[in-house]
């Protein structure tokens, strides 16, 4: 999974491109137990959808300003530029199948 700045996360969706982006601090995963869960599912996805989903990462320690518009640990669909699904905090299986099937 690539990591992805403020800038660049904004030019791909200018570009108009589907991704999945992962919103989680590093600093913080020994103490919001959400991001600890995450950081072992989204690896899954990723390899569970590996051909038919780009996915990144933005570290929130590195750009806090994403802060604004996800809460920690996130995961963001985009399709075509646009954001169709924010899923926040841990979830089920199943409803991150779901939401990543519609990319």
């Amino acid at each position: 999974m690539r990591s992805l700045s403020i800038r660049e996360l904004e030019s791909m969706l200018a570009e108009g491109k589907t991704l999945a982006l992962y919103v989680y601090s590093e600093s913080k995963k020994d103490t919001l137990r959400e991001l600890f869960d995450t950081q072992v599912v989204v690896p899954e996805l990723e390899r569970a959808f590996d051909s038919k989903v780009e996915f990144y990462s933005i570290n929130a320690d590195e750009h806090p300003e994403i802060l604004r518009r996800y809460k920690l640990p996130s995961l963001v669909l985009f399709k075509e530029g646009v954001e169709v699904s924010k899923l926040e905090g841990i979830k089920a299986w199943n409803e991150y199948v779901e939401a990543l099937s519609c990319l």
